[in-house]
């Protein structure tokens, strides 16, 4: 079978079969939600712990500075809210730049790079990319992370009371490194850069503009007629940008530095925040939150698949495929990144080859001389395709004499 049929037959296998994993992932996300319900609700100590009341609720800022707000709120109602927060963002990120479907139908035809149009799609390519590089530093490598805050505890409450801990932080995590430092930072970047735009705009615009930049950061630069990820990719990032997503992210490590965690923590912890940071300015502000979810809620073993395991004995195997599924898309989305920039050099070296050879000037191919055809009785010259000669009458069907 030539190279080119092997290509047409394996190509629509494989996206086929990386299709049906992100498919049974994305689905394995929203079942973790019904789990979290299930567990929180339906079980007798989840029931005692939504039935505590907060008094205050921790806000951890970049700047390594916690700020309580003073509230009585019942537990139960807040995980409620946290569960529906998450729900909406699953939903703005099937819709973000392309819609879930489309990413889907558009697979078997598009590149690699064009599947992270959609959020929702790229998420379990993400996650699995950084899932295997932390286990890459810290079981490979062998770089140390600590035992992190959750205690060993004889208190039968405090598996849900862990579970509820993982539950609130990535959403107040994500408000307090990402969007109100960063969101800060765009309007007053976009403020600069599009000032020119800004001034022509009508007042509802300069709102639309405003309340934008530090949800949808793609679509504020749209209105301003500057460089967008749509557009540019991560060309239209600016210096400015890089900078501000390094600083949140190195920050975003410090602080994970104490508390039962141990220096090496901070690496992957930054390596999670460049990640997070980025997905903000690509998707939008439902992406840090949903990749943080991932390893907070979804996968760690505070959980909500570590815990429903523990009461429901078919949920194991379900978080089994889960982990396998998120190491496969891992590996594929390594293997792939890697070999990117091969596969440009190659292309690039064949332009610039066929461009040279296109390049040349044409040389004229010589034509063969014509055929003279002499009668073999008179010896004058005889016109192509006669069958006698109009000199003298002699038959062309022998063998006539041929000279150059």
């Amino acid at each position: 079978m030539a190279r080119y049929e092997l290509k047409m037959f394996f190509k629509p296998l494989l996206t086929a079969l990386f299709i049906i994993v992100v498919l049974f992932l994305v689905f394995s996300y929203l079942f973790s939600i019904a789990l979290g319900l299930a567990v929180f609700f339906f079980t007798p100590q989840g029931i005692d712990v939504s039935r505590l009341y907060l008094l205050e609720l921790p806000l951890p800022l970049f700047i390594d500075v916690d700020f309580s707000i003073a509230v009585a709120i019942n537990v139960g109602l807040l995980f409620l809210f946290l569960l529906s927060v998450y729900t909406l963002c699953f939903v703005g990120a099937s819709m973000s730049r392309e819609s879930f479907y489309g990413a889907i139908r558009k697979g078997f035809s598009s590149p690699f790079s064009r599947l992270f149009n959609n959020n929702l799609f790229a998420m379990p390519i993400i996650t699995g990319m950084l899932f295997v590089s932390f286990i890459t530093i810290h079981v490979f490598l062998g770089v140390p992370t600590g035992p992190g805050p959750f205690k060993p505890s004889e208190d039968p409450l405090q598996p849900f009371k862990n579970f509820f801990a993982v539950t609130y932080s990535p959403l107040i995590e994500e408000i307090g490194f990402r969007m109100i430092p960063m969101g800060i930072f765009l309007v007053a970047y976009l403020f600069v850069v599009g000032r020119e735009r800004l001034a022509a705009l009508s007042g509802r615009d300069f709102l639309k503009v405003l309340f934008l930049t530090p949800l949808y950061p793609d679509k504020a630069k749209e209105l301003l007629d500057i460089g967008t990820v749509r557009e540019l990719g991560v060309r239209s990032i600016s210096w400015a940008e890089w900078i501000v997503i390094v600083l949140t992210s190195v920050a975003f490590g410090l602080v994970h530095i104490g508390d039962g965690w141990e220096a090496g923590k901070s690496i992957s912890v930054t390596i999670d925040g460049l990640a997070f940071g980025l997905a903000y300015l690509l998707y939008g502000v439902q992406a840090p939150i949903l990749l943080h979810w991932f390893f907070n809620y979804y996968i760690s073993g505070h959980g909500a698949y570590s815990l429903a395991s523990d009461f429901y004995p078919v949920v194991s195997p379900i978080f089994l495929l889960v982990y396998l599924g998120t190491l496969i898309l891992g590996l594929l989305g390594w293997i792939v990144l890697t070999t990117l920039p091969s596969v440009w050099l190659y292309r690039r070296r064949k332009d610039v080859a066929l461009s040279q050879l296109q390049s040349l000037p044409s040389q004229a191919v010589p034509t063969p001389p014509p055929i003279i055809r002499f009668c073999r009785r008179c010896g004058r010259s005889l016109p192509e395709a006669v069958m006698f000669c109009p000199y003298c009458g002699k038959t062309c069907e022998e063998k006539m004499e041929e000279e150059t």
